[in-house]
This record gives C-alpha cells, structure tokens and sequence, in this order.
C-alpha cells in the first residue's frame, strides 16, 4: 500500500512538471484581458482575449495614446474636474476627424478602481436627460495589416480572434418639451477586464460616440464610429503571438544550465518512485556478496 501511494505521488509530480515544462508561459498565466461586449461581470460568449499595449491605470502613459492614427487627427479635451467627479483614475478624452469627414467622433477612455465611480452608458446617457431610442450589438472589422492576416488562436482553448470584435450599441436622443427630437447620438462601447482577476480590481471602458442625423438611417455615423473603433484597436491591444514552451525557453537561453535544470526537474520524480526498487536490488546485492 505505501509503495502504490509513493508512486502515485511520483507520477503525479512527474505529470505536473512535463506538463509546466512543455507549456508556454502564457498558457501557465495568460496576462492578457478579455474584451467584453457585456457588462464587465457578464460574458456573452464573443469576448475574444488580447495582450494590452497600455497600461490603462498609468495616467502618464495613457496621455501618450497616439494623437493621430491612420488618416484620423484629434482634439485633446481637459475633463478633470469630471475626472474627480467620477472618481476615476484615467479619462483621456479625444474628438478625432477625418479629412473627407468633418464631423467629429468622440473617443473616450476612462478608468477606475470602484465599479460605481462612473456608469455605463445605458445608464449614463438617460442621467444626462437622453431617451434610448434603440440598443444592440454590433461587429467591428480591424482591418490593421499585423491583425488581417489570417485568424489567430491564443494558448487558451477556445479564445479565437477572426478578424472581428463585438461591442455594445446604443442610439439615444433628446428631446424638447414638445417631444420633437433636438439630439440623436449613436454610440459604441466595451469593457476591458484583466483576466488574471476573477473580480477585476479596475474597470476600464472605452467608448465611441458622434452626432446622427435627427431622423431616419445613422449608417453613415455607425460605420464612422466602428472605422474609428477598428483604427485604434491596433494601438491599445496586440495578438498573442506564437510563444516557446519553459522547456524550450530554458534551453534556448541558458544552454546547458537549462538542460541541467530540465534533466534534474524530471529526476527527482522518477527517483522518488524508483527508488523502493533501487532499495531493494542493492539489498539484494549486499545480500548475495555477504554470503560469498
């Protein structure tokens, strides 16, 4: 019974460190974050898993967020004292344009430690005295050459990008005492959770929003927002790419160190359910020469 339990224990410890060796180290901590199209504790199934390029909990670094990006120039705005407000850590706010497109799309990044310092937009946009005239998802295309080249698969099962991320849709509008509509807005918007977290510690959103027509077809200003939404993906987030295992890496950077370190990880465990059977062959030896 004790030597079933000692090998047992042995192929156990055996299993574990073949299979941390022949990992990569983003399949044993992924550090990466989901990007969801839910509210950030919710999942609908289509977040797909991405490295950040930023740290959006680093206000200096936030502020280095391109200005210009593809054929789109922005228009920094101060909103600090919204900023304190809300409690948030980071808002960086911009109106980007585009030459052939002279009305302005709203980008917005803002992040805090506390969930209730700031609202979603389906609650933020009614607050604000706006009716929500319609709310969706919808598909956004990144088109960025590093990102079109074909579907990627990160380590972790079933987190496939295809060349499409899904965010949340709103169109709201306001309206005069009459009812008659003076604003109409469409807007886009996701969350950005650390999926080293169970419960994230900071909520990230970012959002896209910019002025519709008063009535009939917002196309024109969606496909301006999700155009907006595409060119900045590429600058906030990166594709996991292919990546050596531990064993691989070890050997590849220290040498014969690494091998040295990869032949003892194994040893050990073959050892420890060897070793009975070690015991009792030299027994038997000692055995045989003293009756000799």
């Amino acid at each position: 019974m004790k030597q079933t339990f000692r090998i047992i224990i042995g192929i156990i410890a055996l299993v574990y460190v073949l299979t941390t060796l022949l990992s990569t180290p983003g399949m044993v901590s992924p550090g990466g974050v989901s990007l969801i199209d839910t509210q950030i504790q919710g999942s609908s199934g289509k977040e797909i898993f991405v490295r950040t390029k930023l740290d959006f909990a680093h206000p200096e670094q936030m502020e280095q967020f391109p200005r210009t990006i593809e054929e789109w120039h922005s228009t920094s705005y101060n909103w600090s004292r919204l900023k304190e407000r809300l409690g948030a850590d980071v808002l960086l706010s911009r109106a980007y344009r585009r030459h052939n497109f002279s009305a302005p799309a709203f980008f917005l990044i803002i992040q805090g430690t506390n969930m209730s310092s700031f609202h979603p937009p389906v609650v933020c946009y009614p607050a604000l005295g706006y009716e929500i005239e319609e709310e969706g998802k919808v598909e956004v295309a990144i088109a960025s050459d590093s990102w079109a080249e074909g579907p990627w698969r990160s380590e972790r099962e079933g987190s496939v990008f295809k060349g499409k991320m899904s965010v949340k849709k709103l169109v709201v509008v306001k309206r005069r005492g009459d009812g008659e509509i003076t604003e109409r807005r469409a807007v886009l918007y996701y969350f950005v959770k650390d999926e080293r977290m169970s419960m994230p510690r900071e909520v990230t959103m970012v959002r896209l929003s910019a002025l519709a027509p008063l009535n009939g077809s917002y196309q024109d200003t969606l496909e301006l927002l999700r155009k907006l939404a595409s060119d900045t993906f590429p600058a906030m987030f990166e594709e996991r790419g292919e990546e050596r295992t531990i064993a691989e890496k070890l050997v590849f950077e220290h040498g014969a160190s690494g091998c040295l370190v990869i032949a003892m990880l194994v040893f050990v465990p073959v050892t420890f359910i060897l070793l009975p059977c070690i015991r009792k062959k030299k027994n038997e030896e000692d055995v045989s020469f003293s009756k000799v």
